[in-house]
């Protein structure tokens, strides 16, 4: 069970070692964190609009705060493919 918390965790390092070369690494987080956020909001409103619907869910969220705007971009993609 550690191993699967563990796999969570892995595209976590790429962001982590982008904000760590910025002069705010905890500011860079946070904004990257909010801007995935606010885009899976955002895909979830206009749902209607776009014919794309990416539910909410423990995975989506992950990946939206961990990757932020190109995470949730490419759950959108994912979304349209299947």
């Amino acid at each position: 069970m550690r191993f699967l918390s563990v796999l969570w965790l892995l595209p976590a390092i790429p962001l982590l070692l982008l904000c760590s070369r910025n002069d705010a690494p905890i500011r860079t987080g946070l904004s990257s964190a909010a801007l995935g956020l606010s885009g899976l909001a955002a895909a979830c409103i206009l749902t209607p609009v776009t014919g794309v619907a990416v539910s909410v869910n423990f995975f989506t969220t992950a990946v939206s705060v961990l990757l932020g705007l190109p995470g949730v971009a490419g759950m959108m993609v994912l979304t349209m493919l299947s």
